[in-house]
């Protein structure tokens, strides 16, 4: 028999009783998360039993859910939960059958240490696989202990495998354009959202992953005139300092994104001339690294509403710098609850762009190129 032994997510700190406690956004988002991840992994359990306990009850309804099954509450699972309760709540269940548990801590690491003679503790949200022979459900093989941080990352890993496997991204669908010619699919899932996950952080290599593609831009006689100030959401300090150069309508939502960046171009050449190449080259570099990052499913938007000579005055910037655009880099979200409803309209409007034939020109200004016309050489 498998057992899955789940601790409840985060919950808020104060309610009116401890019974009424329930999950946090986040607690409900790295749920969700963990959710779909289980569905994917296989799981099957034939019963579901949750602690009667708001926080516990969300959680087990929100897997519940993912894998198309319901949950049954039953004080056992309570505070107090042994090796007894789970004897009871499996008499009736085969050797073969699945169970899952969801409840509180210290008594989920407690029964899962009991139980394999493994020194277990579990996050929030932790979810442990026991496998018990037959029937005997006192001691078992403690098979995998999963973090809500591991389930984040198996999550990004099918996110991976899918897009790789020509499976469409996290974009929905409405947001994908409706291209006149084949593109790249990286290019079709180009767009810049304002509904950032509050939550998840971009990790270290994938940051220098995304920062290396725009160093191997290509630049007019190879000057590199592109320099990047980042901040991450772990260093407060800095975050809030890249943060702070935002226009106003900017920073309400690029607050919520896990890294923030100054794109700055260096507008002189050695010889003290003017680079007029300077800005497209910093173009060049921006846009292969919107693109690296989606590749790791993550999103790039980028925004003119900066205050340049601020940026310039609080990072002492010289003067053949200029700051120029601000750049917001996140995982998406689905929940857009944080944001203003302009800005939720925005996120779901359709993607339209000029037609070729406002755009591509042969011969003289404005005039469309005939190659565009079909049948046209």
């Amino acid at each position: 028999m498998r057992l899955y032994f789940v601790r409840h997510g985060i919950a808020e700190d104060l309610a009116t009783s401890d019974f009424a406690r329930e999950l946090t956004k986040r607690g409900r988002r790295r749920v969700a998360t963990s959710a779909k991840v289980i569905q994917r992994l296989g799981l099957a359990p034939r019963e579901i039993f949750s602690s009667p306990r708001l926080r516990a009850r969300q959680t087990a309804e929100i897997i519940a859910e993912a894998l198309g099954c319901g949950v049954t509450l039953s004080e056992a699972v309570n505070f107090g939960f042994d090796r007894a309760a789970v004897r009871r709540l499996t008499k009736n269940l085969s050797a073969d059958d699945e169970v899952m548990f969801v409840g509180h801590n210290p008594d989920m690491s407690l029964l899962v240490s009991e139980m394999t003679g493994v020194d277990v503790s579990m996050k929030k949200g932790g979810l442990a696989r026991v496998d018990v022979i037959g029937r005997a459900v006192d001691e078992g093989e403690l098979v995998w202990l999963i973090a809500p941080k591991v389930f984040d990352a198996l999550q990004d890993g099918m996110k991976a495998t899918a897009a790789k496997d020509g499976v469409s991204l996290a974009t929905p669908e409405q947001k994908l354009p409706a291209t006149a010619q084949p593109v790249h699919e990286l290019i079709k899932h180009r767009w810049s959202p304002v509904g950032f996950d509050r939550e998840r952080d971009i990790d270290r290599e994938t940051l220098l992953s995304i920062l290396e593609a725009a160093r191997w831009a290509a630049s007019s006689f190879n000057l590199q005139p592109w320099r990047f100030i980042v901040a991450r959401r772990q260093n407060h300090d800095e975050f809030q300092k890249v943060l702070s150069v935002l226009r106003e309508g900017n920073q309400s939502w690029a607050q919520h994104a896990a890294v923030l960046m100054i794109a700055v171009t260096q507008t002189n050449r050695e010889t003290d001339t003017p680079n007029r190449h300077a800005v497209h080259d910093l173009g060049l570099a921006v846009g292969q690294m919107v693109m690296q990052a989606l590749e790791h499913g993550v999103y790039a938007h980028q925004m003119a509403g900066i205050y340049p000579e601020k940026a310039r005055e609080i990072y002492q910037i010289p003067s053949e710098f200029e700051p120029l655009t601000a750049i917001a880099l996140g995982y998406r979200s689905e929940e857009l609850d944080h944001l203003g409803e302009g800005q939720r309209e925005r996120e779901a409007a359709p993607r339209q762009r000029k037609a070729l034939s406002e755009i591509v020109f042969t011969g003289s200004w404005a005039r469309p190129a005939a190659f565009l016309r079909e049948g046209k050489a």
